[in-house]
């Protein structure tokens, strides 16, 4: 008996010994943060009717987390059903809304802030393995209403340590490493719920999980790899071929040639292609045979397609007189449709580039005095329009949903009034909340000034909307390479999420190649931005 004490107290002392080194001991834990998607709270206000708010988000974000927390404070608003009061995710960027509707989360009605989790999964079609676009709430009513929306916060409860943020808009890339942290945080553990969390200061116990395996669907491997962009500057890279397609309806390029200018464009680091034909036949040559002669050699690149095709009588090109009476709708319609294999998942489609050079009355110039819009609400309707028609025939030839559409490419005189300070540009609110985005061809050099100056006043005008270079190019000639470096430097920022390099060439002084394929002296400058965007 004796012995069997002395062995139970030689135990009970290990123990001791061994409990009291492991509290004093240094030990270091390991966080790894969610991501707080809003650079500000949000306020909807507004009597009745509708108001909507954007964020612009890391395009990877959603890799990884599993849920969205939300805290926010109805101030007493019963929230209605289905897109009345939608939490959207946009993918694919700039078109398909991937929404919930807050009024089936947390307390309807409720006044005082709450906090709800609410599954990724929940939101329908959403792909959390494929870059998304813009986070935004739409809040329709038919009485006054104000809400705050204070967070959006992504993460996963298995890996991540959701700490309340003393500041917003710290997106996912600037903190998507494990940091090592010095001794045992204050901790509750608590569990994803769908019911008002009491307080918005919360905190996870962060238990060391290996990291998750994701196994991606098999997909076979095309004959020819896409040009590898992961250190791009933006997520929709392109080139203009309008000299080499608009413009040679009646000369066409053969197909060696062009064979040619796309294995260039490849080179580049592109991931797009703008095409630039007519919608109709001139009298000189086969538009629609041309186009398919290009889009068969950009299609074997693995390449996506910038539709931004232009009916002959919209401007009065090849000899077509210009004429406001066509029903310019209809034509994009049967464009579609008569021509779906021209069209593939991920492409983007302008109904008609620059539409503003129809002319618009009382704003702009109308050539031969013959305007396409006869106001300022006449052209932002048939905006809306176009892209209700070019929705409905995608619809119609199985790709609802799997075009980008709209990408106009506005000047800036019409997008933010610039250079004329007695107005903000004529586009209305829901124009531009229905395009998502703002496409603007711009070339501020023409009168002196830049792509940085000009980007700040539209970032201003539209806070929180991302914005497409859809046209520019060095065509002032003089010191084309400065002005490459400094106005694609100026773009690379987080509101431009694409530009398109106008044009490829061959001919004028900002074509990257010549009519024998040999490279400009910019060309290099350009594929830097393109494709070697993290040696700049």
């Amino acid at each position: 008996m004796l012995k069997v004490s002395k062995s139970l107290l030689f135990l009970s002392a290990f123990i001791a010994v061994f409990v009291i080194f492991f509290i004093s001991a240094p030990k270091k834990s390991f966080a790894v943060l969610g991501s707080e998607l809003l650079t500000s709270p949000w306020i909807l206000k507004a009597n009745r009717n509708s108001q909507e708010k954007y964020q612009l988000v890391d395009p990877n974000a959603l890799i990884n987390k599993t849920n969205l927390r939300l805290t926010y404070n109805l101030n007493g608003t019963c929230l209605l059903g289905g897109d009345a009061s939608a939490l959207v995710f946009d993918q694919p960027f700039g078109k398909t809304w991937r929404y919930i509707s807050l009024s089936k989360y947390g307390k309807n009605c409720a006044k005082g802030e709450q906090t709800v989790d609410i599954p990724l999964s929940q939101f329908i079609g959403l792909d959390l393995r494929r870059p998304v676009g813009t986070f935004h709430v739409r809040i329709w009513h038919y009485k006054p209403y104000k809400i705050e929306i204070k967070s959006a916060f992504l993460y996963n409860p298995r890996t991540d340590l959701v700490v309340q943020s003393t500041s917003f808009g710290i997106l996912l890339d600037n903190f998507n490493q494990a940091k090592k942290i010095g001794g045992p945080p204050s901790t509750v553990n608590i569990s994803p719920k769908l019911t008002p969390s009491p307080t918005p200061t919360i905190y996870l116990t962060y238990t060391p999980y290996p990291s998750p395996t994701v196994t991606l669907p098999l997909t076979p491997t095309p004959t020819i790899l896409p040009i590898d962009t992961t250190n791009a500057s933006w997520s929709i890279q392109s080139v203009s071929s309008m000299k080499e397609t608009k413009d040679r309806i009646c000369n066409q390029a053969s197909q060696s040639y062009i064979e040619n200018w796309v294995n260039s464009a490849f080179e580049l680091g592109i991931n797009y292609i703008a095409i630039e034909t007519p919608y109709e036949n001139p009298s000189c040559g086969n538009s629609l045979a041309y186009t398919d002669s290009w889009l068969k050699f950009i299609r074997q690149k693995q390449l996506k397609v910038w539709h931004r095709h232009m009916p002959l009588a919209f401007e009065g090109i090849y000899d077509v007189p210009k004429n406001p009476q066509l029903d310019y709708l209809k034509i994009i319609y049967e464009y579609i449709v008569a021509n779906k294999n021209f069209f593939a998942e991920g492409d983007i489609f302008t109904p008609v580039p620059e539409p503003q050079n129809g002319g618009i009355l009382g704003v702009n110039y109308c050539a031969r005095a013959i305007c396409q819009f006869n106001s300022a609400a006449h052209f932002n309707s048939w905006l809306r329009s176009a892209m209700d028609t070019a929705e409905n025939a995608f619809s119609a030839i199985g790709l609802k949903g799997k075009i980008k559409i709209g990408y106009f490419g506005f000047d800036g005189f019409i997008a933010w009034g610039d250079n004329n300070p007695d107005w903000n540009g004529i586009l209305e609110d829901s124009t531009v909340l229905k395009m998502g985005n703002l496409t603007i061809d711009h070339y501020p050099e023409i009168v002196g000034d830049t792509m940085n100056n000009d980007l700040n006043e539209l970032e201003t005008r539209y806070p929180n909307i991302p914005i497409i270079i859809g046209e520019w190019g060095t065509i002032t000639g003089g010191e084309t390479e400065l002005q490459v470096n400094t106005t694609m430097r100026a773009a690379k920022r987080p509101s431009v999420v694409g530009f398109n390099y106008w044009h490829l060439g061959a001919g004028g002084n900002e074509a990257l190649i010549t009519d024998q394929f040999a490279k400009n002296i910019q060309y290099d400058d350009v594929q830097k931005f393109f494709k070697y965007a993290d040696t700049l």
